[in-house]
């Protein structure tokens, strides 16, 4: 989260200056939501001029619709399910290249809620003769629960050109770091030892995973602009059927470990987001937005069980799907020079 908000509060100082910088210090206004059309206006919504549009900041809380899982496909290696869920800050600048096409650059950072997980963690099972001798180790899944860390921010350059005053292509580009943590397992039986039908079992109260997913997310898209002088509405579909993403997961405990890695294939990223806006003030934007956010992928895994297995290659799949819901804010700098 760190890196995260390090790159937000760049592109802050850096949207905030550039907007200084081409519009002036004087006066009062909103930036970031598209300037409502007038003559002159951008198929994309916002208005050639100036070069850089105001910024827009974004405040907005998300849910999981369903749970984000990971899972070792076709092995006894376990699998999670978690929420994700928090609030999102984001920022966007416009630079409008001409009289219907330009560039938005956009950075997200989540502020996360720790919420229990569910999911499967390996049992080991170690089976000793009467002298004290293991003579079989068998491996099946035992379910518990995790509190969990979410770390989620992503940055993104997406290129817009008008095909009329209502529609746009798009295409662009996103770097995305998703990652979390999970300590502090509850019900998780990892280790069962078997003496001639007397059992004990023991559990690890420090044991804990850690899952990466950095994704480097090419997208094409559409969108759909209609407004007036007071107020707009914007729809924008994005989407791409591959996702090219490291993936990393590192389970610890009871003496054992399982370190996972790979990279995504079979992949897929949609998302949808919706923005109206109201002007209020004759300078100022404020607006409601919807967001719904897809990821999937099965990945190749080289994975290490230690010390039991060894080395092997198996298959994981990863899906994520939230909603988010929140508000937007814009002031314009004005100056009449």
């Amino acid at each position: 989260m760190k890196k995260g908000l390090f790159l937000f509060i760049a592109l802050l100082i850096l949207t905030g200056a550039a907007s200084v910088h081409a519009q002036g210090l004087l006066g009062y206004g909103l930036p970031g939501a598209p300037q409502f059309p007038a003559s002159g206006a951008g198929a994309y919504g916002y208005s050639t001029t100036p070069f850089l549009a105001p910024p827009t900041f974004y405040i907005g809380w998300m849910e999981s619709y369903k749970n984000t899982t990971f899972r070792f496909d076709g092995s006894n290696l376990g699998s999670a399910r978690w929420p994700a869920a928090g609030l999102w800050l984001g920022l966007e600048e416009k630079i409008n290249v001409s009289e219907s096409c330009g560039v938005a650059v956009d950075g997200w950072i989540l502020v996360p809620t720790n919420r229990r997980s569910g999911g499967a963690e390996p049992l080991t099972t170690v089976v000793f003769d009467t002298s004290g001798i293991p003579i079989s180790t068998t491996t099946s899944l035992g379910s518990g629960t995790w509190d969990t860390r979410n770390d989620w921010w992503y940055v993104d350059a997406m290129g817009y050109c008008g095909c009329s005053k209502t529609f746009a292509v798009l295409a662009g580009f996103r770097y995305e770091h998703f990652s979390t943590r999970f300590r502090d397992p509850k019900a998780f039986e990892q280790i069962t030892i078997d003496f001639n039908g007397g059992t004990a079992t023991t559990s690890d109260p420090d044991a804990g995973a850690d899952f990466t997913v950095n994704s480097y997310q090419p997208y094409v898209g559409v969108q759909y602009f209609l407004g007036g002088p007071t107020g707009s509405i914007n729809i924008r579909l994005l989407g791409f059927p591959y996702v090219p993403a490291d993936v990393n997961w590192l389970l610890t405990g009871g003496g054992a470990s399982i370190t996972s890695k790979g990279n995504l294939k079979d992949s897929y990223f949609f998302e949808l987001f919706a923005q109206a806006e109201r002007n209020i003030f004759g300078n100022a934007n404020i607006g409601g937005f919807f967001r719904w956010n897809l990821l999937h992928g099965r990945t190749s895994l080289h994975t290490e069980v230690l010390p039991a297995i060894g080395s092997i290659d198996n298959v994981g799949s990863f899906d994520r799907n939230t909603l988010t819901f929140g508000g937007s804010f814009s002031l314009n700098f004005v100056t009449p020079y």
